[in-house]
Order: C-alpha cells, then sequence, then structure tokens
C-alpha cells in the first residue's frame, strides 16, 4: 500500500506567507523540474529507478527534496529528482519537500537554481567531473564569469577556486566520446589539459592520443597518462594512423591523400613521364615545413610537430610538383649536352628505384619499415641504459650511502651545491636507478616498462632519503651518492623531451680537479662489478678531461705570449701580428676591454704593414 512521509505542518511558504526555508509536503502535480537544472544530466528509466520506487511504494518517501516556491503557486525542483520521478512512478499524490522561498530576482531564478543544485550535488559528490563541467558551463551562460562561478559554487575567489572551474571547462572542449571517458574515470583529470591542447589542433589527435594509452597499438612500447602530460604530441605521433587533414612533417605521404588541382594533376603526370614509373607519395622537407609555419599551419617543434589543414598540405605538394617537373625538365637539357655513350640520370633513377623530391624516395612500406627499424634501434638502446642505471644505482646506494670521510669527499662535496639544487640533481640522475626510485610495471602485452619519478616526486623523495641520514657518515654519502648518478647515469633511458637537461655544477678553489675527484672516488669505493660497467663513461671521461687540459695550458701560454705586447704593436712583422692574432683566439674565453682594444690595434697595425707604412 502506498505512503506518505510523516505528516508536516504546511508552511505559508506556498503562498509568499514567510522567507523562511520551511519542510512541507508538496504536491506531486505542481513540481516544474526547470529544463537541464540537474547537473548529473537527465534521469534515466532504468531498474535503479523502478526499485527505488517500490521501495517508496512500501515506506514512502523518507528524504525530502529540495524545491523553491514560484509566484504561481508552483515549485522549482532544486535536488532530487530521482526521489521526484520514482515518487511519480509510485503513484504518490504529494512528497516531503525543503521549500526555499520566492526568488526575489525572476531574471536571476534560473542561474539561482542551477547554483543551488549544483552545491547540493556537489556537497554530496554526486557529481562526476563531466556534470560538474556541464553545471559550470551553464552559469557562464547565465552571465557569470569564472571568478563568480568559484564564488558561487565553492564560496572562495582564490586562485585555486578559479582553477578548479577551468580545469573542469576544458573537459567540455575534448571530443565528446572523451568527454565521457573523463566521467567514467577512464581518463584522469590531470590529462584532460594536455589533451585539450591537442584537440585544440584538431579534435581527433585528442582521440588519437587517448587511444594510445587506453588501446595501445604498438607492441614496444605502451604510453601512460604522464607521457600525455609531458609530450602529447609524442604520444600522437607514435600511432600509425593520423587523422585526414593531419600530416607527419620528414615522413611520406601518398600523394592520393590531396585533393590536387588541374594544374598539379598535370605537373604529376609530366613528372611521371619523364621518370617512366609512378610517382606514389610525397615528403614535406625543411622548406615546406618553413612555408607552413609562416602560415600557422605548423605545430610542435622538431620532429615532434605536423602539419594542420588539407588545404595548405594539398598547395605544399602542389608547388613541390612544379619545382620537381623544372628541375626534371632542366636535368634533361642539360643531359643533352652529354657525351654519346653516358648514362641518362633519369634513367638511372627509374632503374634503381630513387625518385625525385617529389616522392621522398621510398614506398609506404619501405617509409613504414624504416620506421620500425628505427624505433626498434631506441629500444635497445633504452633498455641498455636502463640496465646501466638500475645496476649502478644499487652499487651506489649500497655503497656510498654510508662513505668514510676523507679529504677528497670534503672537497667534492664542497664544490656542488646539492641540497640548494636537489630536484635538479635528482632528476638528473637518482630517478633514474635507485632502489626505490623506479616503479617497474608490466604492460598489457607482457613486457616490463620502468615508470621514473616526475620533478615534484624526485625532488620529495631526495629529500626524505637525506632526512634519513644521521651520522655524519651517512649525511655525506646521501649527497655523494645523488652526486654521482647525477654525473654518471645515462639518460638515454628515457625519451629526449622527457630528459633533465641540468649540468652538475661546481665552483669553489677545488672546481678544476672536481672530476678527477669523483672519478677517483667511484673507482675506489664501487666494488668491482660497478667499476667495470663505469670503465667506457671513466675512459671517456678522462679523455676529456685530458682534452680540457690540453686546451686550458693552451690558452695560459698564449696569454703569456701577449703579456705587454700592447708596447711592442709598432714593432711587430707580418708574422708576428698573424701569431698574435692567433694567440688572442686562443686565449679569448669572454669579452674583456682589454682584448678588444688589442684586437683593433692589430687590425690597425696589419693595415698599416699591408699599405707599407710599417717598417
Amino acid at each position: 500500500m502506498a505512503t506518505t512521509a510523516p505528516e508536516v505542518q504546511d508552511s505559508p511558504a506556498a503562498a509568499g506567507g514567510t522567507s523562511e526555508v520551511q519542510l512541507q509536503h508538496v504536491p506531486l502535480a505542481r513540481i516544474v523540474v526547470p529544463q537541464g537544472f540537474n547537473p548529473r544530466g537527465a534521469v534515466e528509466d532504468d531498474r535503479e529507478l523502478e526499485q527505488l520506487a517500490e521501495t517508496i511504494r512500501q515506506h514512502g518517501c523518507l528524504q525530502p527534496i529540495r524545491v523553491r516556491a514560484g509566484d504561481d503557486g508552483s515549485f522549482a525542483l532544486i535536488a532530487g529528482e530521482r526521489r521526484y520521478r520514482a515518487a511519480v512512478k509510485a503513484g504518490l499524490v504529494e512528497i516531503p519537500a525543503i521549500v526555499r522561498p520566492v526568488g526575489s530576482r525572476e531574471e536571476d531564478e534560473q542561474a539561482e537554481l542551477l547554483v543551488e543544485a549544483l552545491i547540493e550535488n556537489d556537497q554530496r559528490r554526486d557529481l562526476d567531473p563531466l556534470a560538474r563541467a556541464r553545471g559550470y558551463q551553464r552559469l557562464l551562460d547565465s552571465g557569470l564569469t569564472v571568478k563568480g562561478v568559484a564564488q558561487q559554487v565553492t564560496g572562495a575567489q582564490t586562485r585555486a577556486a578559479q582553477a578548479r572551474v577551468r580545469e573542469h571547462l576544458r573537459i567540455l572542449k575534448l571530443p565528446e566520446q572523451l568527454q565521457s571517458k573523463v566521467a567514467a574515470g577512464e581518463i584522469p583529470m590531470r590529462a584532460v589539459k594536455p589533451l585539450a591542447e591537442v584537440a585544440a589542433i584538431h579534435p581527433e589527435l585528442a582521440v588519437v592520443a587517448a587511444r594510445e594509452v587506453l588501446e595501445p597499438q604498438d607492441s614496444w612500447e605502451e604510453y601512460s597518462w604522464a607521457d600525455v602530460e609531458r609530450a602529447p604530441l609524442e604520444v600522437v605521433l607514435a600511432a600509425n594512423e593520423l587523422p585526414d587533414g593531419v600530416y607527419r612533417t620528414h615522413s611520406p605521404h601518398r600523394i592520393d591523400r590531396f585533393a590536387l588541382g588541374q594544374g598539379a594533376k598535370r605537373d604529376l603526370q609530366a613528372l611521371e613521364r619523364m621518370l617512366g614509373r609512378a610517382v606514389e607519395t610525397v615528403r614535406f622537407d625543411g622548406g615546406d615545413i618553413e612555408q607552413a609555419r609562416r602560415l600557422g599551419a605548423v605545430r610542435g617543434d622538431g620532429s615532434h610537430a605536423v602539419i594542420v589543414g588539407a588545404d595548405v598540405a594539398t598547395q605544399l605538394v602542389a608547388d613541390q610538383l612544379a619545382r620537381a617537373v623544372k628541375e626534371q625538365r632542366q636535368r634533361v637539357r642539360e643531359e643533352r649536352h652529354v657525351e654519346p655513350g653516358s648514362q641518362n640520370r633519369s634513367q638511372i633513377g627509374a632503374e634503381d628505384g630513387s625518385a625525385p623530391a617529389a616522392d621522398g624516395g621510398e614506398t609506404d612500406r619501405e617509409a613504414e619499415e624504416a620506421r620500425r627499424a628505427e624505433r626498434e634501434a631506441e629500444r635497445q638502446t633504452r633498455e641498455r641504459s636502463t640496465r646501466f642505471n638500475l645496476e649502478l644505482g644499487r652499487a651506489v646506494f649500497t655503497t656510498l650511502s654510508r662513505v668514510r670521510i676523507d679529504e677528497d669527499v670534503l672537497k667534492v662535496l664542497a664544490s656542488v651545491d646539492v641540497v640548494g639544487n636537489l630536484g635538479d640533481v635528482a632528476m638528473r640522475g637518482a630517478r633514474y636507478g635507485l632502489p626505490g626510485w623506479v616503479r617497474e610495471v608490466t604492460q598489457q602485452n607482457g613486457k616490463t616498462k620502468y615508470v621514473y619519478l616526475e620533478r615534484a616526486e624526485a625532488e620529495a623523495t631526495g629529500n626524505d632519503y637525506l632526512a634519513g641520514a644521521v651520522k655524519a657518515s651517512e649525511i655525506a654519502g646521501r649527497q655523494l651518492a645523488l652526486l654521482v648518478m647525477a654525473v654518471y647515469a645515462d639518460q638515454d633511458a628515457v625519451a629526449a623531451s622527457n630528459r633533465s637537461w641540468h649540468n652538475v655544477k661546481v665552483s669553489g678553489p677545488w672546481a678544476s680537479e672536481f672530476d678527477q675527484l669523483l672519478d677517483g672516488i667511484v673507482q675506489e669505493k664501487l666494488p668491482d662489478s660497478a667499476t667495470t660497467l663505469l670503465a667506457p663513461v671513466l675512459a671517456r671521461r678522462r679523455l676529456q678531461h685530458e682534452e680540457h687540459a690540453a686546451a686550458r695550458k693552451a690558452r695560459e701560454e698564449a696569454a703569456a705570449r701577449l703579456e705587454g705586447i700592447e708596447d711592442r704593436i709598432g714593432d711587430l712583422t707580418v708574422e708576428q701580428v698573424e701569431q698574435a692574432e692567433r694567440d688572442l683566439e686562443q686565449a679569448w674565453t669572454g669579452w674583456a676591454p682589454r682584448y678588444s682594444d688589442l684586437r683593433q690595434k692589430l687590425i690597425t697595425r696589419r693595415g698599416q704593414l699591408t699599405a707599407g707604412q710599417g717598417d
């Protein structure tokens, strides 16, 4: 039997008799659901709604809904649409409700309803990120600013509150198929911003980037959301296929992808006649990319760049075909003057499979094979570097976390501010190999992938590592361990865009000895397995040190020969002027007034000698 909640005394609010919030029974027939008011979206007539209706039939609606009274005796629903819909299905006549008074300004009523609905749902944590984003957008559409939305919903105008609103609004800049994945938690909020950035280039690029993480196609590497945050275009370009209208730079593209005009088609036919074979692919070279960049059609830099826009790309292809035809005709004219018996160059090109600039010299299959070979080489390099870093990290952690403090250790630590540059030092070395700093995960393809700390995590982990030191030998040893990893770790373990370009900076009275001192410490204190591992690195550093020492000695000798030369400028011969100029170049390590003046005096003296004015 259908029942209702315990009877509550009616309030005069419906009649406008009070401005206070009241709890009362409200007829279901007088409740109005404002269109689009529910931040969570439309209520589905599903099994859960039917179960809720059955519960209400048996026990009544025990939790009041929230409504706002209207001037005409109606009630606008604020919160509790599912309870309202279930009560209708259950056949109730009225429902308990918390009634807010009539709105004072009719034009603001809809915005106020939405704000209240957002707050109601947000406080109960019912809203997913997409629902919040849609609610925030409707508030913006009602005339509020981002600052106003933050104030209304969160009660604060802080930068953090406004950033939260903007963060959610970016969800709406994603393609709809990704918005639903954000709502379902498949795409984390931290990935929304980089996905929105590539979506601004082309909406489908965000889909491609998300697919590389959620449905990886490549068998040798899987990308993570951290990779998307760091370099979204790099993740996009790892895909086999890009959307129509987006083209890789420096890669071949099938010529039938471009809707060539009549002039370009004629050039293509002429080029194929001269070559004696079909031109199937084209490639955008540096000149094409620069032209596209001037037109604002290039996104990204270097190898992680794309040309966006079929019209721009088609025009580049047309220009390229026109140039190729012109160059080929010029070759034919030149070959008419070649001695009889020599082989026609266009025939050579046709026989060996090469092609002019227009087709890039590769078929699609060859290009794909080249890409796979390049990836395989990169994979092998990463594997070698990863094994090197992990083995080195274990040895450093075990051996150097506590060391006997001697003169060499003190000189090395005094030459580098490890603590002051902890984030940079940790990113440059420790995160690649110290035990506990590298996370090993198993991918869907069964292969192992190593995940490295981002900067904030690396700095925090480094701080914890140092804070764990108690004795003087541990305090010195842990700083030394971080420093050794920063100097010797191999950054080829990660993609170039994820590397740290920090160089360990040395200063002070022992700076010139630093490299030799540190090399000596690791050879003395690390186990034989680690020193064997480091042997090629130490040999290379030793050679570099010798080269630097030789260069420094040469500079010092050149500077010594230049001492007092200003007093002898008028007596210098041509040979002596030339030697002085060479010495000046050798000794020059930076701008200095004396060297600038001396250079000008040598130029003047050379002019005098050339004009015959000198002795």
